[in-house]
């Protein structure tokens, strides 16, 4: 890498021109694109989806929660920020990520610890009031054995918040063919290798309301944004604004790089650039997220 791209911040592409900003893109370690990824989706989505929670009647008294998947713990940290009357503690499966998520975040009431959500770990049990999955049932191989093992880790009558992707429910003004496409081409690597899944909590939503499937038996529906279809029943996450539009073109940027690393699937990220760019020059653009949030609770 040039000692100018060795300079270049991932979180700032928008300071560069076209070329530097894919050259960097292309340099860039998968261990920066990820770390770079999650710090940017916890300023893009967090304000939002912390208004959402707030306002929910049974995050109220809880004291206790547990984050399965937790990445490099920007989100969660943010998260115990915002509620300090709550202890917080993530589980990720990769060492380096809990290794620089305790080493930036990790303080009183917060800490991070090796764990995969597909293997049950005792040490858990009865643990959290709380149980949190963000934009991670999606990638697991068994995500129903990860809901088995986290209602042994909830405590009575505690409640799972799960907020994941779905594609139907995005909506724009300024559609980015490039991203969409991608996303079809990361579903199908899915359906043929059998590991991950985009419409998990819609196929979670459909268990939960036939009554005799196993997970039916474990947990019952709180609330869904969604319908059984993928309708929205209630508004999603709308970004709006001059700050949301560059925050969204750099997240966009990360994003499909690492679909291209992590799936090895063809993506156009030069054409993903200027329709992005479009996006963000337009001060009228806005972006409704494809997300769907999902509470349940332990029976």
């Amino acid at each position: 890498m040039s000692s100018l791209n060795a300079e270049v911040s991932l979180r700032h592409l928008l300071q560069y021109d076209k070329e530097i900003c894919l050259e960097r893109l292309e340099q860039a370690t998968t261990e920066e694109l990820w770390d770079s990824f999650l710090q940017g989706q916890a300023e893009l989505f967090f304000e939002p989806e912390f208004l959402w929670i707030a306002n929910q009647q049974w995050w109220e008294g809880v004291k206790s929660v547990l984050e399965i998947g937790s990445g490099n713990g920007a989100y969660l940290s943010k998260l115990a920020d915002q509620f300090q009357d709550k202890t917080c503690l993530g589980i990720e499966k990769l060492p380096l990520s809990v290794k620089h998520a305790n080493e930036r975040y990790a303080r009183d009431r917060v800490e991070f610890q090796e764990g995969d959500a597909e293997i049950f770990n005792e040490q858990l049990t009865n643990s959290a009031e709380v149980v949190l999955f963000r934009l991670t049932l999606q990638h697991l191989k068994k995500p129903l054995l990860a809901l088995q093992n986290t209602w042994n880790y909830l405590l009575s009558n505690g409640y799972v918040l799960i907020i994941d992707s779905c594609d139907s429910a995005k909506r724009t003004s300024h559609p980015i063919t490039a991203i969409d496409q991608a996303l079809e081409l990361v579903a199908e690597s899915q359906r043929n290798n059998g590991i991950g899944n985009r419409k998990i909590t819609l196929e979670i939503l459909q268990m939960l309301e036939n009554q005799q499937s196993p997970l039916s038996e474990l947990y019952k529906l709180v609330s869904s944004n969604l319908d059984t279809t993928g309708k929205v029943l209630h508004e999603n996450i709308r970004l709006e604004g001059e700050l949301a539009r560059k925050l969204y073109f750099n997240h966009n940027l990360l994003f499909v790089t690492l679909l291209h690393r992590t799936y090895q699937v063809r993506i156009d990220i030069n054409k993903a650039y200027d329709e992005l760019k479009e996006y963000l020059e337009d001060e009228n653009a806005w972006t409704v997220l494809g997300m769907h949030y999902l509470v349940l609770k332990k029976e």
